[in-house]
């Protein structure tokens, strides 16, 4: 009859399990990247939401409505600019109106705007020469000046009634 050597079974399991434990954290696909956009990345942004055919994945037919900036993110920008924005970055409010007027609203000065299809224009551009890319997809609206981008989200109903009561 055969002796079992349970020390030597026992190392041989430890060695097995070692060896597939290495393997498993090398195979580690986890990517904790943070990207930051650069004018390239951006250059041509609004197309990445499109299907082959050029339409938009799941846009929104109007914009028309109340939205909270969420979210701002600097065109190539630094780590230090990525801090620096965070404390204004879920500040302030954009109103779309059916007259395709807008203004953002912050601690209380409203900077004004028109838009179209595409874009959003500052009142001032008559010639509509200057305007900036946006898209709205799923009560989210982001938009591409040049430098930033930022993003809305539309509000709730309960966000909605709390902004229209403290703004009477």
């Amino acid at each position: 009859m055969k002796k079992l050597d349970v020390n030597s079974n026992l190392n041989k399991l430890q060695a097995m399990i070692l060896v597939i434990a290495c393997l498993l954290s090398a195979c580690n696909t986890t990517d904790n990247t943070v990207e930051v956009p650069t004018e390239d990345s951006v250059e041509n942004w609004i197309e990445s939401v499109t299907d082959e055919q050029g339409v938009y994945i799941g846009q929104d037919k109007e914009v028309i409505g109340y939205y909270k900036r969420i979210g701002i993110a600097k065109i190539g920008g630094t780590y230090e600019d990525m801090l620096e924005l965070r404390d204004i970055e879920k500040q302030g409010y954009l109103i779309a109106n059916d007259d395709c007027t807008a203004y953002f609203e912050l601690n209380g000065e409203k900077t004004e705007y028109v838009f179209d299809g595409g874009y959003f224009y500052s009142i001032d551009d008559t010639e509509r020469d200057n305007g900036f890319q946006y898209t709205c997809i799923n009560g989210r609206l982001i938009i591409n000046d040049g430098e930033t981008i930022t993003q809305y989200m539309r509000l709730t109903d309960e966000e909605l009634a709390a902004y229209l009561e403290s703004n009477e």
